[in-house]
C-alpha cells in the first residue's frame, strides 16, 4: 500500500509542470488571438506586441473578482464611510483651493463644483488611491478567466488603444485590479469616450492632472444626461406612512404629488414649489432614510448603478459646498 501511495504522489508531481505548461500555452494562445483583434481595430502590432508580451495569468486578480462581499452592507454604515468627516474637510479644502479652475469647469458643463469634487473624493480619495495593478495584465487575466469574459476582453482592446494613442509605456498603465483607472477610475472604454484634455497639452491625463481629471468627470456626467441648474436630490420627512408601491426610481411624480402624499423637507417645513418631476427613495427600509431624487440623480447612477453610491455622492457634495 506504501509503495502505492508513493507512486501516485510521484505521479501527481510529475504531472502538475505539465499541466501548468498546457495551461500557459493556452493563455499564449488566447493572447494571440486578442493581438490580432486589437491590431485588426488598427493598432499599432508594436504596441499590441509589447503590451502584451511578458504578462503572466494573476491569480490575484481573480481572488479578489472572486471576493467581492455581497450587498448586504447598510446605507447608514455605507453613508458613515464615505462621509468621513475628513473626506468632507479634504473636499471642502480642495474646493476653495481650485474654486478658479472648477468654476471654469462648471460654467462650462453645467455640472457644480461640489459634484465634480465628491465624486473626485469618493472615487480615488482626491487621487490619493488610484490602484498599482498593471492594467493589461488584469483585464487580460479577468477576460481569460471567464466570469465576464466578453466585458473584460473589451476593455483589454480598449486598454491596448489608450496604449497607442496616448503614447504610453504598457508598466505605466495602472489602475485597480479591475480595471478602473486614474483618480476619476474610467474603465478604458469609459476614458476613451469621455477623458477631456482640458489644458490642451496633447494627453488626456486623468492620472497626474488635476485639470483633465476634473473636466473629465464632468464631461461623463454632461454625456451621461446631467442637467444644468438642476440639483440631485434631497432628504425628505414622510410624514405618513407611503406603500411600497409608490416607491422606486421607477415612480416619477411632480413635488406637488408627493406633498399630497405626506413628504416634507427634512426639517418638516412644506416642499418647493416648482414644476419637478422626482421619484422617492427610501434606503434600509421602513426605517430608513427617504429622498426625492431628480434626474440628475439618474445621471449618477450611469456613472455607479448603486443608489447608495449616488445618494453619497449628493450627499458629500452638499455637505463639501
Amino acid at each position: 500500500m506504501a509503495r502505492i501511495v508513493f507512486a501516485l504522489v510521484v505521479f501527481v508531481v510529475l504531472l502538475l509542470p505539465h499541466q501548468s505548461m498546457a495551461q500557459k500555452q493556452s493563455y499564449d494562445l488566447w493572447l494571440q488571438g486578442v493581438a490580432s483583434e486589437a491590431i485588426a481595430k488598427g493598432i499599432h502590432p508594436a504596441v499590441v506586441n509589447s503590451a502584451l508580451s511578458g504578462i503572466v495569468f494573476d491569480e490575484r486578480v481573480v481572488g479578489l473578482d472572486r471576493r467581492q462581499p455581497e450587498n448586504t452592507i447598510k446605507f447608514s454604515t455605507y453613508s458613515k464611510n464615505v462621509l468621513h468627516p475628513l473626506r468632507v474637510k479634504r473636499g471642502s479644502a480642495l474646493l476653495k483651493k481650485h474654486e478658479v479652475l472648477l468654476k471654469e469647469i462648471s460654467d462650462f458643463y453645467g455640472v457644480p463644483s461640489s459634484i465634480i469634487v465628491a465624486l473626485w473624493g469618493i472615487e480615488s480619495n482626491f487621487g490619493n488611491s488610484t490602484g498599482n495593478f498593471n492594467l493589461i495584465n488584469s483585464l487580460a487575466t479577468l477576460a481569460y478567466e471567464g466570469r465576464r469574459a466578453a466585458f473584460f476582453r473589451n476593455e483589454l482592446i480598449f486598454a491596448l488603444g489608450i496604449l497607442d494613442s496616448e503614447h504610453m509605456a504598457p508598466d505605466s498603465l495602472e489602475g485597480s485590479w479591475a480595471g478602473a483607472m486614474g483618480q476619476c477610475q474610467f474603465m478604458p472604454s469609459v476614458y476613451t469616450k469621455y477623458a477631456i484634455d482640458h489644458d490642451q497639452d496633447g494627453r488626456k491625463d486623468i492620472w497626474g492632472n488635476t485639470e483633465d481629471v476634473l473636466a473629465s468627470i464632468a464631461n461623463y456626467l454632461v454625456a451621461e444626461g446631467w442637467q444644468r441648474n438642476l440639483t440631485w436630490g434631497r432628504e425628505v420627512k414622510l410624514t405618513r406612512s407611503i406603500p411600497s408601491s409608490a416607491i422606486g426610481l421607477d415612480k416619477i411624480h411632480s413635488l406637488k404629488h408627493w406633498q399630497n402624499l405626506g413628504v416634507r423637507a427634512k426639517n418638516g417645513s412644506p416642499l418647493p414649489i416648482k414644476s419637478l418631476q422626482a421619484s422617492l427613495i427610501r434606503l434600509d427600509g421602513t426605517n430608513g432614510r427617504s429622498f426625492l431624487v431628480y434626474d440628475n440623480f439618474r445621471a449618477l447612477m450611469r456613472w455607479n448603478r448603486s443608489t447608495y453610491f449616488a445618494t453619497t455622492v449628493g450627499l458629500l457634495a452638499d455637505k463639501i459646498k
